[in-house]
């Protein structure tokens, strides 16, 4: 049986397939790699990813992969339908299914390349094989992304963002978006894998047996409404198989030709310019030739271009007069205008041809022009459905992000300041989504972060306030209860699901009530009937938004700590000096490596060497902080004076010798190794890094009382500090106090379970539980201290005591700052404090 694991242990990143074939791929791509046509269609395909990552991440281990799953995918489709693979050519090229009567299964793309090379038509007649042993037609779920899931390395994974929605979720889905789906024409715009496919579908295939509908006409209907679009190569190969896979046996009873309706193609359509009243697409020719230009108004007529393609294709053959395939474009039925257009695209297309850049293009021009052929309004979708990117503004490259902030600012969904950062790419989809591909009163169905439903940068989204395009929120799901679903991202805070269901052209308010799931599953990729047993249903209030605007004065004093990252070039341990000994006006150390080390620093060797000891300061971290106690401080490399960061040079000018030198190691390899974004912050030097948005800087005058609480965890934690040389990491956040009863005052509030209760609807969710506090408690309308305050100074009073209790709590030196906070609290309930101070809290804030 075909199951997940099944085709994953047999061609997965650890089956002897893969090894086998990977090394074959690597000797031929030593053999062909600089061979003109096949560097053309690496190049396209770079040209592509970066579109859908918004960065440059191609490189040539990961082409090779994306080759082999590609080539097994195809021989997959072969393997539906009991062909034999005798022509390797026949099978990549798509002419073995085409003889079949299937069109658009597969097609000749970036990835035949190996047939170039001596060998390569051995290494996919293997690969064909190695298909043979499963019952392909009695797929029940999407197996392929779990094959491309266990292929891609996982942190790779995780940096691109790449995990699919599981089928339970995408099913789910489907069966609240398509109640009709004899009738309703679906699209996912980022279809992926094809998941969402296959359960609209096998929806389809379902509704079509209930209405005794004949076998050939449920798969004509199939063809006729169930589309998908993505940009990444990969992805359309495997879900046009995965399109295939789910009519089952009903393959069998196709009609004489099955269209199978998966394009690869930019459905943000970025490459479309407007061209005076009309508009045309851009199709860019890598490295740097100028674009292909193809109307926009001729994409729209699906024959019409077609025959055009032909006449290219005609062309290219006979080596013939751009002035003639003009005419015969024209004669077509192509206005002037747009022929004269396709005339000089037809001369670029020779150039090509010529230099041995060719066989690629009938293909690129076909799919990534059938983006405006589904907008025009004749053939827009009564559902938009699915998994759209989740691509965090910050993370993109400049282009991308110039890109992004002028489509959103047309929608009316950009907003900027300090919000800026946080702008996503699946609002965009949502928008465009919806104006480009979606009847008036369509549906839209997309699984997005939850933030979606309360974050303030996504407020227009939901309060009707988008412009160019309405769409009325009817309905959402929240599953930030729900775990695991996106596999080894869910230790972000990303992980935070839902989904979200709107109507075009309608207007009304936001709905009062959500439907939420919880529960723990067993595995991600849980069955529809694991899923079933296991997650409950509840309906709750809509989650409350969260807002900029502070209840209280508190806001404007706390700040973050400064971002002492990456964390083995300034947290660091003394290193053994020898003989010698260190100096005491310049210890020896070493920077430290611990397990919250992230890539690629965990290949990066610490920096080692003596430092002037006015550069080493104490630090408190995010695990330094326990209710109403400071636990164990850190020593850290500050590289601050007089309110100044030095960098390596300002420090030797200051006659630092030994900072200079510590810096000038960190540099160097912070530069080596930054060039891609490193946490969001992309192409800083590490002197920017260490104090971005001045953290570290505002802690440069010292206090005698400072308050602490920490940023992240399942219960907060606050302090104060009575030590003006400690520094605060950016794991915490910290304020001056005016004196130590305020500073008590403070942590006593932030303590007590009533505050974390109350902001918990507020915060993302991590693996399982709510994680960052930032600034959300401040959102509360926490009263700045007042000594005349009665209630205020017994709150003081409390939580001295409470400090004292704190302090008597013996810590085992070798147990988790996790299970030290719990020894602490558990002291303070005891004693009977802690119950003290919920009530004060309780009578100080109004529920």
């Amino acid at each position: 049986m075909p199951t997940p694991i099944a085709v994953a242990l047999a061609f997965g990143r650890y089956s002897l397939a893969f090894g086998r074939a990977h090394a074959e791929l690597q000797r031929l791509w030593a053999e062909v790699g600089d061979h003109p046509e096949v560097r053309l269609k690496r190049d396209l395909w770079d040209g592509l990813l970066r579109q859908v990552y918004g960065d440059d991440v191609g490189s040539d281990a990961l082409f090779l992969q994306h080759t082999y799953l590609t080539i097994l995918v195809k021989a997959i489709a072969a393997r539906v339908l009991d062909l034999a693979v005798g022509d390797p050519a026949e099978m990549l090229s798509g002419r073995l299914l085409a003889n079949e009567g299937i069109v658009g299964a597969v097609e000749a793309d970036f990835f035949d390349w190996p047939l170039l090379a001596t060998g390569g038509d051995e290494l996919v007649r293997s690969l064909a094989r190695e298909t043979v042993r499963f019952r392909l037609r009695d797929v029940e779920v999407d197996v392929l992304k779990s094959l491309y899931e266990s292929l891609i390395d996982p942190d790779e994974r995780h940096d691109l963002g790449e995990y699919y929605t599981p089928d339970w979720l995408a099913a789910r889905v489907v069966a609240a978006a398509i109640p009709r789906p004899l009738d309703q024409r679906v699209l996912d715009p980022s279809c992926g894998s094809g998941t969402f496919l296959f359960h609209a579908l096998r929806r389809l295939i379902e509704a079509g047996r209930e209405a005794r509908l004949p076998p050939v006409e449920i798969v004509a209907t199939c063809a006729d409404r169930v589309f998908g679009i993505d940009v990444h190569p990969v992805a359309v190969a495997l879900a046009r198989v995965t399109w295939l896979l789910a009519l089952g046996d009903l393959v069998q009873d196709r009609p004489p030709t099955l269209s199978v309706p998966v394009y690869m193609g930019d459905s943000m359509q970025w490459n479309l310019r407007p061209l005076g009243a009309s508009a045309e697409v851009l199709v860019d020719v890598p490295p740097n030739d100028p674009p292909l230009r193809i109307p926009a108004g001729l994409a729209t007529d699906h024959n019409l271009f077609e025959r055009a393609l032909e006449e290219l294709n005609r062309g290219l053959d006979t080596l013939a007069d751009p002035d003639a395939i003009r005419d015969a474009i024209t004669r077509a039925g192509a206005t002037t205008e747009d022929a004269a257009m396709l005339g000089r695209t037809f001369a670029q297309l020779k150039q090509l041809y010529l230099d041995g850049r060719n066989h690629i293009w009938t293909f690129i021009l076909r799919n990534l022009l059938r983006p405006v052929w589904l907008s025009h309004p004749d053939h827009r979708a009564d559902v938009l459905i699915g998994n759209p990117p989740w691509i965090v503004y910050r993370h993109l490259s400049a282009e991308m992000k110039d890109r992004l902030r002028e489509a959103l600012q047309s929608y009316n969904l950009w907003v900027g300041g300090s919000l800026a950062t946080h702008q996503d790419m699946f609002a965009l989809f949502w928008a465009r989504g919806a104006e480009r591909y979606l009847r008036d009163g369509g549906t839209l169905a997309l699984v997005l972060p939850y933030a979606a439903l309360n974050a303030p940068v996504f407020a227009a989204m939901r309060d009707g306030s988008m412009e160019r395009v309405r769409v009325a929120i009817t309905g959402g799901w929240g599953l930030e209860r729900v775990w695991p679903i996106f596999g080894a991202q869910s230790g972000s805070s990303t992980t935070s699901t839902c989904v979200l269901f709107g109507q075009r052209d309608r207007a009304g308010p936001l709905p009062a009530e959500i439907d939420r799931w919880v529960g723990v599953l067993r595995r991600r990729d849980a069955s529809e009937a694991e899923a079933a047993e296991i997650l409950q249903h509840v309906r709750g209030a809509w989650p409350r938004p969260r807002t900029l605007i502070s209840a209280s004065p508190y806001r404007k004093r706390f700040r973050q700590g400064a971002t002492l990252t990456p964390r083995r070039f300034f947290l660091v341990e003394h290193a053994s000096a020898g003989r010698l000994q260190s100096r005491r006006d310049a210890p020896r150390v070493r920077g430290r490596v611990g397990n919250l080390d992230k890539r690629p620093w965990t290949g990066v060797a610490p920096p080692e060497g003596s430092v002037e000891r006015v550069f080493l300061r104490r630090i408190a971290l995010g695990e330094s902080v326990a209710p109403y106690r400071v636990l164990d401080l850190v020593t850290g490399v500050v590289p601050m004076e007089n309110g100044a960061i030095l960098t390596s040079a300002s420090a030797d000018a200051r006659g630092h010798r030994g900072l200079a030198a510590w810096l000038r190691d960190a540099e160097a390899k912070w530069n080596e190794h930054s060039n891609k974004d490193v946490d969001g912050y992309a192409r800083m030097s590490l002197a920017e890094r260490v104090d971005a948005m001045g953290t570290l800087r505002a802690q440069a005058n010292r206090a005698p009382v400072r308050v602490l609480y920490t940023k992240a965890g399942t219960r907060l934690s606050a302090c104060w500090l009575e030590d003006e040389d400690v520094v605060v990491d950016h794991k915490a956040y910290w304020s001056t106090a005016h004196s130590v009863e305020e500073a008590a005052y403070v942590a006593a509030i932030l303590n007590t379970r009533i505050v974390l209760d109350r902001v918990r609807d507020l915060q993302p969710v991590g693996q399982r539980d709510p994680r960052d506090f930032d600034n959300l408690v401040w959102t509360l309308p926490i009263p700045e201290f007042d000594a005349a305050e009665a209630l205020h100074m017994d709150l003081a009073a409390a939580a001295l005591h409470a400090a004292e209790v704190a302090a008597r709590v013996e810590l085992p030196d070798v147990a988790h700052f996790t299970t030290k906070r719990r020894l602490i609290r558990e002291a303070l309930v005891a004693d009977g404090v802690a119950e003290t101070i919920e009530r004060l809290v309780d009578a100080l804030l109004p529920p």
